[in-house]
Order: C-alpha cells, then structure tokens, then sequence
C-alpha cells in the first residue's frame, strides 16, 4: 500500500485546484483542502483498496467539505464571498495579454456560475481534478454515460455563453 505522504504529494494539487474550482477563493480553499486532508489522515487506517480506488475516496471528502461549507455559508448568510485574487504580472506578458486572461477568467468564472450545481459540481471534477467519467461516476452515483452526457451538455452551454473567445 502507498503510504499517506505518498498519496498527499501525489493528488494535493488536483485536489485544491477542484475546491477551488467550487468556491473562487483562495483562502476558503486551503482551508478546506487542509480540512479534507486531516480528514483524511485522521480516517487513513480505515480506507480500504478494495472498497475502492484512494482517488474517488479523497474526492468524495473533497466534496463533503466543499458541500458543507456551502451548506453552512447559505445557512448562516454572514460571510459574502471575496473576489478571485488575481495573479500577479506574469514577467514577459504584456499588460495587454494579462488583462485579456484575467477577462477570459472572468468570463469563465460567469459561465460556470450559470451552470447548474450538479453540472458544476461534474464540470469540476472532470476537467479540475482530472478525474475521469468512470471515477465521476463512481463519486457521484450517476452511470459512466450520464456524466459524459452532462458534462457534454455544460461545455456546450459554456461554449456558447463565451463564444467571443473562439
């Protein structure tokens, strides 16, 4: 078996680039990519490799801390979500070339927010965490074909929302 260590350097940035893909905010999602991997730590002796892969299992508490702290900010209506911080000026890119990313990004971030959460939540999966239809499905409890349908479906929402960007 791989141990812990092995598996946290392995999946860490898959695994926040998909909280973040989920709150825009980079403080909230190393918080709960440090709360998903103490969970899982915490819960290590009792994952089991023929329960199922360790992929779907850090995913699925990925996805529980995610779906919690939603639950609890809807809930509670205190905290307002704080914009996605910008990177800085990447050296060699002109200011021109920056501000056209950061307006894709934008766009980007407007066109996910008009999907549906189960559409995000599947669009997240697939193309932040890498994972693939098999394990989406596995995770979410739908058939292989019906995540490929519905994360199909999203992209072309999405593609049709930026079609300025073709």
């Amino acid at each position: 078996m791989t141990s812990f260590e092995d598996l946290y350097n392995t999946y860490f940035k898959r695994v926040y680039a998909y909280i973040f893909s989920r709150v825009r905010n980079h403080a909230i999602a190393e918080d709960l990519c440090a709360a998903s991997w103490k969970n899982a730590y915490e819960h290590w002796a009792s994952y089991d490799e023929q329960k199922g892969e360790f992929t779907q299992w850090i995913f699925t508490i990925a996805r529980n801390q995610t779906n919690m702290y939603w639950r609890l900010y809807w809930v509670k209506n205190v905290f307002s979500l704080a914009e996605e911080e910008s990177n800085p000026v990447s050296a060699g890119n002109s200011p021109l070339t920056e501000l056209e990313q950061d307006s894709f990004r934008q766009d980007l971030t407007k066109a996910l927010g008009k999907l549906s959460a189960r559409e995000r939540d599947l669009v997240a999966l697939k193309f932040y965490a890498g994972l693939n239809n098999r394990q989406i499905a596995q995770l979410s409890q739908l058939s292989e074909s019906n995540v490929g349908t519905i994360v199909n479906r999203a992209v072309t929402k999405m593609r049709k929302w930026m079609k300025n960007y073709d």
